[in-house]
């Protein structure tokens, strides 16, 4: 046993003083490509990511899985070597975030993950933290570019590369508005009340907004601005108007009806993409009297008496 054990060590002894000869007495390059012996890492999206569904601005911190895969590249007499040597050895692979979308926050659950040298590829994992800001333009591609570090292990060359992961944010629909002149008006039977309707895109695409009034009381009428469309970016406005006009039927009228208008926004370049309606809600007095038609009357009766005037005093 003990003889073995010594003829072992003496062929390892002679093959590491052989080596050390071959690589002296031969070409730095032809050397170089017969050892050839490197880390080789990549980096990307594990499949178990929907990565293709685009995150949701303003939406919570959604944790990703990073697919990490490891394994050592070698020229002929470097693969001897390894397998002699540096087979399943444990290596560190460090991780670190340099460039990101800076419409995104982004960070690593795990800076260092370990792994054991091979010549098969191997994978792990480790979770990516990322979540998209309410400014993040829709549909935009976001990037996190990602640096891994391994580093030397005897004539395993050290590894450094940076990969680039891709993704998507969502289109955000949301906006606000505001009745500039307030949610109630009085105004006579035969009057209009017109609400201008303010709206601001808080979104982060150019948005359409959906104009529809939802209930009219009998004997009203109102009419409401179909659609505005506003430009991307917090503060861009658009005005909508809303016209009500009451009943004006003949007498006295002391009437007061709530309309509710809703406004329903979605994305300029596809209107499918919406969002969920929101609604205003005003409020229109209408007190007087109504004489519809009477004008008319009034007039020509004026003009008859004007003519009975003129016929009596020709008489005299």
């Amino acid at each position: 046993m003990r003889k073995n054990l010594k003829t072992v060590k003496t062929a390892l002894v002679m093959g590491m003083l052989l080596f050390s000869v071959f690589a002296a007495i031969m070409p730095t390059t032809s050397a170089g490509t017969l050892v050839n012996l490197s880390h080789a890492t990549n980096i990307s999206w594990s499949t178990a990511n929907d990565t293709q569904e685009p995150l949701v601005p303003r939406g919570e911190m959604r944790q990703l899985e990073l697919k990490i895969e490891y394994y050592v590249t070698a020229g002929p007499v470097g693969k001897a070597l390894f397998n002699l040597l540096y087979n399943n050895r444990q290596v560190n692979i460090r991780l670190e975030i340099v460039e990101k979308s800076s419409w995104c926050t982004a960070s690593l659950a795990k800076s260092t993950v370990h792994a054991t040298t091979s010549m098969d590829h191997r994978e792990y994992s480790t979770y990516l933290n990322i979540q998209v800001d309410d400014d993040a333009p829709a549909y935009s591609l976001g990037y996190i570019k990602i640096k891994a570090t391994v580093d030397a292990i005897g004539p395993i060359d050290a590894f450094v590369e940076e990969f680039d992961l891709n993704f998507q944010p969502a289109y955000l629909p949301m906006i606000n508005n505001e009745l500039t002149e307030g949610n109630s008006k009085k105004i006579a039977p035969l009057g209009t009340a017109v609400f201008p309707i303010e709206i601001e895109n808080m979104g982060n695409a150019r948005t359409k907004v959906f104009l529809n009034v939802e209930n009219i009381p009998e004997g009203w009428i109102a009419i409401v601005t179909d659609e505005v469309t506003i430009d991307e970016g917090k503060g861009s406005k658009a005005t909508a108007y809303l016209t009500i006009k009451p009943p004006k039927g003949f007498g006295y009228h002391y009437n007061e009806e709530s309309i509710r208008v809703s406004l329903t926004p979605a994305r300029a370049e596809n209107i499918q993409d919406k969002g969920a309606k929101t609604y205003v809600t005003v409020i229109v007095e209408s007190r007087g009297f109504s004489t519809p038609g009477f004008e008319s009357i009034i007039f020509i009766g004026a003009l008859l008496a004007v003519a009975m005037i003129f016929k009596l005093k020709r008489k005299k």
